[in-house]
């Protein structure tokens, strides 16, 4: 039985319960027939009954047996008050009369003429419980004959006109197109009846009890009625239609009393149109959503360790929409398949107690789960084995952790080019050829503060990323001394503003040297950065290239200390009333050669970063 009678009774829809309900009926006409027969068999001694004289008999279990003669009558009684059948009305009247005059078997005893008159089936006289099961039965089989139950493309459906099988098939067209996303799990039952004037359509979704979908169609509007016992799930129900012209109602808490579930939540939305083609294109798309639904929560709950809830919601979204699922993901082990992949390629790249889409960052963390959903539905369906799927997962999160270390040295490389945009404008102040004079030098003070700010930006991003990760003491110190190089090189430049004439031509030639050498140590580090950032694809080139790189970086720093000392020599060699020049011309070759010393720092720091990527 595919029907969950108790949520869809609450609903009142026991037409699409006739089914299951004729099926529970036949079932108690034969309990009935056996509970007669035994106690007509106990009258005779038999079952162990007992005379105990003044005409009873002992039966055990009397109690337990006359309780079930009123709940099997009930029963038998429920597909006829369902269809609404015209001998309804009387059945019921006798089936009153009969329960209210059942003995109360008491001590388990009963007469024998109560057991005669119970099992009684002559007409003309008294009404009896077997002449009452009789006419029961009688209606029962007529009404199975008149509403003979059929599968439609998987569908039980009875009592159903053209336009009403043309609807179940559409809806079934989409169900069953979906239906294999749900890779075996239990639900998807669908049963469907034409009573009260329209077409009652019927589903399951999984095993919950009050987790039932019911549709009605007639002319003019198809009608949505959802129960969930998880409200994020019901909205979730919701957002799948966006662009469908669905009028969706407000949420209401319901009691669940009968049912598994102490309260669900139930929904209903409506589509408005009179055009059957628009009212089966909808129901095939209704019918296409559902096995999303199936153990929903539990891959909220399974991905929200990663991303949040809110996070979680979207990826299940979005799987929906691409007919992905997350049924395939559950399967496969849920949030222990990428906790697997985090322990065997990233446990030393994520600090302790760092949820994964920090370790990752949020866009990076989310496009990692979205090929995670869509590599398990999608290798499932196409029968790969669990094992290549995991290590298809564990390779591409690899990837992206490398990816996020690539991720800092990227940023430094335009920090870098800031540094170096920088460090060549300094050096054009003091070439013999170029930019001279108080106003020169002051735009290029200004300059050096707006190209300083945009690094400072830079830095702090790049510390962001390198903060996710393991990794962060060998990348830290990268960033720190490259923002160390741009700040000397903007000194530089605010010094230069302060000069009230030219440095003299003795230090002048010297000062120029020491800016071209900063000019290339910046240049050679940037190459070394942007090599360094293509380690993780593999190339030894490139491991090449970055460490020829830092030494020439390491050269140019020792280049610039000695051409620092000649810039010294100079300034002092230089007579002049003025000291201002010997200073400030002393504090910018320092500065210089400062930047210099903090670019060799930096490319050090590198190196060990890229040695390390060779011994992996």
């Amino acid at each position: 039985m595919t029907v969950k009678s108790e949520i869809v009774a609450r609903l009142g829809e026991q037409a699409v319960l006739l089914p299951g309900l004729l099926s529970a009926a036949l079932v108690a006409n034969d309990r009935i027939k056996l509970a007669l027969s035994r106690l007509q068999d106990a009258t005779r001694g038999g079952g162990g009954a007992k005379a105990i004289g003044g005409g009873q008999v002992l039966v055990p279990g009397l109690g337990g047996l006359l309780a079930g003669l009123k709940a099997d009558l009930t029963a038998m009684h429920a597909p006829l008050a369902a269809a609404g059948i015209a001998e309804s009305g009387d059945l019921a009247g006798r089936l009153g009369a009969i329960v209210a005059a059942l003995p109360m078997g008491e001590g388990e005893r009963i007469d024998h003429g109560a057991i005669d008159a119970l099992t009684m089936a002559r007409r003309g006289g008294a009404d009896s419980l077997h002449l009452l099961v009789m006419d029961l039965h009688k209606s029962i089989n007529r009404l199975s004959a008149e509403t003979a139950v059929e599968t439609l493309d998987g569908a039980r459906v009875h009592a159903l006109g053209l336009r009403d099988k043309a609807a179940v098939r559409a809806f079934m067209s989409g169900l069953n197109r979906t239906a294999p996303l749900a890779f075996g799990h239990p639900g998807l039952g669908t049963t469907a009846v034409h009573a009260g004037g329209r077409l009652t359509i019927q589903n399951d979704i999984g095993t919950t009890d009050a987790h039932v979908l019911v549709v009605h169609v007639e002319a003019g509007e198809v009608s949505v009625t959802y129960t969930d016992v998880h409200r994020p799930r019901a909205k979730f129900f919701i957002s799948l239609f966006e662009g469908q012209d669905v009028a969706w109602n407000s949420l209401d808490e319901q009691r669940g009393e009968g049912l598994s579930e102490d309260v669900f939540y139930l929904l209903t939305g409506r589509l408005t149109t009179a055009d059957a083609a628009a009212q089966d294109r909808f129901l095939a798309f209704l019918g296409s959503r559902i096995v999303f639904l199936i153990d929903w929560n539990k891959a909220r709950k399974a991905l929200q360790g990663f991303v949040g809830r809110n996070g979680a919601i979207a990826l299940l979204t979005w799987a929906a929409r691409l007919d992905l699922g997350h049924r395939a993901f559950l399967e496969l082990g849920g949030d222990q398949l990428v906790v697997e992949a985090v322990q065997r390629t990233a446990a030393g790249r994520i600090p302790y107690g760092v949820r994964l889409d920090e370790a990752l960052g949020e866009g990076v963390c989310a496009e990692f789960l979205r090929n995670v959903l869509r590599n398990t539905s999608e290798g499932l369906s196409a029968g790969r084995s669990a094992r290549l799927i995991r290590d298809e997962i564990q390779a591409e999160l690899s990837r992206r952790f490398e990816t996020a270390e690539s991720a800092v040295l990227t940023v430094l490389v335009r920090h870098l080019g800031l540094t170096r945009m920088l460090a060549g404008a300094i050096s054009d102040s003091l070439s013999p050829t170029g930019p001279d004079g108080p106003e020169a030098r002051a735009r290029l003070a200004e300059r050096a503060k707006r190209i300083e700010a945009k690094a400072d930006v830079l830095t702090v991003n790049a510390r962001e990323i390198a903060a996710r990760l393991r990794q962060a003491d060998l990348l830290r110190p990268i960033i720190d001394e490259v923002e160390d190089a741009t700040d000397a090189f903007e000194d530089c430049a605010y010094l230069l503003s302060l000069l009230p004439a030219d440095i003299s031509a003795v230090a002048a030639e010297p000062l120029s040297r020491l800016a071209a050498i900063a000019v290339d140590s910046a240049g050679w580090l940037v190459r070394a950065v942007e090599a360094a950032s293509r380690l993780p694809e593999g190339q030894r080139a490139d491991a090449i290239a970055a460490l020829q790189a830092i030494d020439a970086v390491s050269n140019a720093e020792r280049a610039a200390d000695a051409a620092e000392r000649a810039a010294f020599a100079g300034l002092v060699a230089a007579p002049s009333p003025d000291a201002r020049p010997l200073v400030l011309g002393i504090e910018v070759a320092r500065a210089i050669e400062t930047a210099t010393d903090h670019l060799s720092h930096a490319a050090l720091s590198l190196r060990d970063r890229v040695l390390e990527e060779l011994s992996a």
